[in-house]
């Protein structure tokens, strides 16, 4: 669908707001353009001109949240971003009806949202423990990150021994508590 979708890429709000003011531009049902949807269309992919919403990329799944119209909700539990980078706010109208054109505010799950970000910063330190404790060979080889958990594959000749992986808790587990601030 992205490459017959011959608008400009959405523009991504997120890292500095949780909300913003966005227009429909495409609304896709079955992997066709519609002109319009209503609670009885079922699931839909709303493309906006704007999105404060964090696309599913790099193992780390995307926000959900609320498309707020007058006259209609839609619950988004889903964001997927194609090769022109249209964000793809997978959704369900709740009421009323939606059409393209039609404005409304885009609102993260700010709670859920931080829940993620606390695993991503957590990735981040699980491999600058692992590098130190087993070497500087040890690089990422996949991970998945959401709001309530991260794994985190990687390259190493061995299995990881209980005072290794104590060693690494005991590394992560510190710089946790140490409460150092994190940039976006």
């Amino acid at each position: 669908a992205g490459a017959e979708l011959d608008f400009d890429k959405t523009q991504f709000t997120g890292y500095e707001t949780k909300t913003c003011t966005a227009k429909i531009l495409a609304i896709l049902k079955d992997n066709a353009q519609i002109a319009e949807s209503d609670a009885a269309a079922g699931e839909v992919s709303v493309i906006l001109d704007s999105t404060p919403f964090y696309a599913e990329s790099g193992g780390q799944v995307a926000d959900t949240g609320l498309l707020a119209f007058e006259g209609a909700d839609v619950k988004v539990y889903d964001c997927k971003k194609d090769s022109l980078k249209h964000f793809m706010h997978i959704a369900h109208v709740e009421n009323g009806s939606i059409e393209v054109g039609d404005k409304c505010r885009a609102v993260i799950d700010i709670d859920r949202r931080n829940a993620i970000k606390r695993n991503h910063t957590s990735a981040h330190l699980l491999q600058a423990a692992l590098r130190l404790v087993l070497g500087d060979h040890v690089h990422q080889a996949g991970s998945y990150v959401d709001a309530e958990r991260l794994r985190f594959d990687f390259t190493h000749f061995s299995a990881v021994n209980h005072e290794e992986l104590q060693r690494i808790e005991d590394i992560v587990n510190a710089k946790i508590l140490e409460g150092i601030a994190v940039e976006n």
